[in-house]
């Protein structure tokens, strides 16, 4: 049994009321008589006007002290749990936002010290289940009955960095609830509202004021490096203190007023030539995984690339305006073997064996390309439009191409179409076979396109999908996502150091242990043993940093030491019939005058 409004035992209070009005209902009076015969019948009646005699063979009294307790008994909401043996699923949100502290007590905390008081009102063979909703989710303690070792699980949980997968927690909770309809549910939250009937949630947590570092990214100049942050403040104005770090250096620090429930930037000069880059809060908050930022300069990294072509000026310059890239040009017949370059530009022509390793962007082939095929020559072209994928619109992004004119072109198939006219795809791109490829289906000299603003724009496009940097691979992941870093397709084997220090192994070139807030190192080793090492940057997600908006809960799920209910049996509805059939007695023992 259980009780799931327990502070409707006050209404037990109403017994004092009905007793005193019983015992105040008859006050006798001093009244003169002639004759001494009267004094028996006084005496008798002195008799019957003592308290304990008033509450003697008063049925409606009886029957309104038992109305009062059936009410009292509704109003506290009995319930069962079901069967023998009483089942229980703890539901934990273990995202970034539960580390959110207030008087030094993290909010996951506050679920924990509320779980043990479940606890504690549990019969001792009540069984429970534990789930851990992290990034992934975790079947902590399967229908244990071992109270104490339940304890101990839940005293082991710790809060991540990424968001909670609540939906599937619950999801498997009410999977077992079809094979255990007495199940109980309760919901340790801060943030996540169920939306499901026989759910309780226990909303954890007050509204606490927070600044977070959403973006940090770097900006190279003649003049110097400079990091722009990105600063968004959930609370009231406020005075903050901010520090930049280049490679572990403190390099400058800045005073910001930051505006009330505000977005705003700051900026901040950082030595030419560092590397790895750190904007944090002086003093930390409510939240401190929010506090730094950090991000990779990726300036310095040098790439080759071999451009084959006959003469094509406005491919070469095009080409130069990449940074970190050396372009070395070459004619067909001398490119038939070349190799170690990170691309491989094909203008009109094709090696009989492409590299081992290496992009390629291909300019009206002679022959396939990572399974992109021309077609045979078209004469002619209509208005090119961008195709349908995300990639196709990331690449043509802001360009002007409608206007384009073509002489002829070769139809393409296979891969990915990023430019179209009449059904046709004029440029394609692929992953095939671990080597990112592009290929364009007509010549650039039976086009206007190379005289078109938009030209090198396209061009740069292509260089940043054919040669994109470990950062740009992950750009957009958080914390507890599985990440896939861009891996050189030359490298033998390739792993990942932790911002801790941890050596984790890439699963098919996927990191899926992300939990880890900083910068974490791929590296990558080659036949030659040499090793390169390029990082990248991971952080909670900005929607953790909102500890403004707190989830409601819906009922005490163990502050008053009661077991939780389930789709056990509500006993109310039965309490208050019998309630009725009491005051249907009450009543006509009143008419009859007993």
């Amino acid at each position: 049994m259980q009780w799931l409004n327990p502070a409707g035992a006050w209404a037990f209070l109403g017994l004092l009321p009905v007793i005193a009005l019983y015992l105040l209902r008859r006050k006798a009076k001093r009244v003169p008589v002639p004759s001494l015969m009267l004094w028996r019948k006084t005496e008798e009646r002195s008799e019957a006007n003592k308290p304990i005699e008033k509450l003697k063979n008063q049925l409606l009294l009886w029957l309104q002290l038992l109305l009062v307790v059936l009410l009292s008994l509704a109003l506290m909401r009995p319930a069962s749990i079901g069967g023998s043996q009483g089942e229980t699923a703890l539901i934990f949100d273990l995202s970034a936002s539960m580390r959110t502290e207030t008087a030094g007590v993290s909010r996951l905390d506050e679920a924990k010290a509320d779980a043990y008081r479940l606890l504690d009102g549990l019969r001792d063979d009540d069984a429970v289940t534990v789930l851990a909703a992290g990034s992934a989710l975790s079947q902590v303690v399967t229908r244990s009955t071992d109270h104490a070792a339940i304890r101990r699980a839940i005293e082991s949980l710790e809060p991540q960095n990424g968001t909670a997968d609540m939906e599937g927690a619950l999801a498997l909770a009410l999977a077992m609830r079809r094979d255990l309809p007495s199940l109980g549910i309760v919901v340790y939250s801060d943030s996540y509202q169920p939306e499901h009937s026989g759910v309780r949630l226990q909303a954890v947590g007050e509204r606490t004021e927070n600044r977070a570092l959403v973006s940090l990214r770097l900006s190279e100049r003649d003049s110097g490096t400079t990091a722009f942050v990105q600063i968004e403040n959930h609370g009231s104005a406020v005075d903050a203190e901010m520090e930049c770090y280049a490679d572990g250096m403190l390099c400058d620090v800045r005073a910001v007023r930051l505006e009330a429930d505000a977005k705003q930037s700051a900026r901040f000069s950082v030595p030419s030539g560092a590397r790895r880059v750190m904007v944090r809060f002086a003093q930390p908050d409510a939240l401190a995984a929010d506090d730094a930022r950090y991000a990779v300069n990726q300036a310095g990294t040098e790439r080759t690339a071999l451009l084959v072509t006959e003469g094509n000026i406005f491919l070469e310059r095009a080409l130069a305006l990449r940074e970190g890239l050396t372009v070395v040009k070459a004619i067909p017949g001398d490119a038939q073997s070349a190799d170690g370059y990170d691309l491989y530009v094909y203008d009109g022509w094709l090696p009989e064996t492409l590299p081992g390793y290496g992009a390629v962007l291909a300019i009206a082939p002679s022959g396939e390309v990572a399974g992109i095929i021309p077609g045979a020559e078209t004469e002619g072209a209509g208005s090119l439009r961008v195709g349908g994928g995300a990639t196709a619109k990331t690449l043509c992004e802001n360009l002007l191409l409608s206007d384009v004119a073509l002489r002829s072109y070769y139809p393409l198939t296979g891969g990915q179409a990023v430019l179209t006219t009449g059904g046709d795809a004029l440029l394609s791109v692929s992953g095939q076979g671990g080597r990112r490829a592009a290929v364009l289906g007509f010549d650039l000299h039976d086009s206007n396109l190379p005289l078109k603003a938009d030209f090198p724009l396209l061009i740069q496009n292509l260089l940043s999908y054919l040669l994109p940097d470990v950062s740009a691979a992950v750009e957009g992941a958080s914390c507890g996502e599985t990440v896939r870093p861009a891996l050189d397709d030359r490298a033998v084997s390739a792993d990942v150091l932790t911002p801790t220090g941890r050596e984790l192994a890439l699963s098919g070139g996927a990191l899926g242990d992300t939990d880890e807030i900083g910068l974490y190192t791929l590296r990558e080793r080659y036949a030659d043993g040499t090793v390169r090492e390029t990082a990248f940057a991971l952080h909670p997600p900005a929607a953790e940093s909102d500890t403004l908006t707190l989830a409601a809960s819906t009922g005490e799920a163990g502050g008053q030491g009661g077991a939780v209910w389930g789709t056990g049996r509500e006993w109310t509805p039965w309490i208050l019939l019998l309630c009725f059939l009491v005051l249907m007695l009450e009543w006509e023992v009143s008419r009859r005058g007993a």
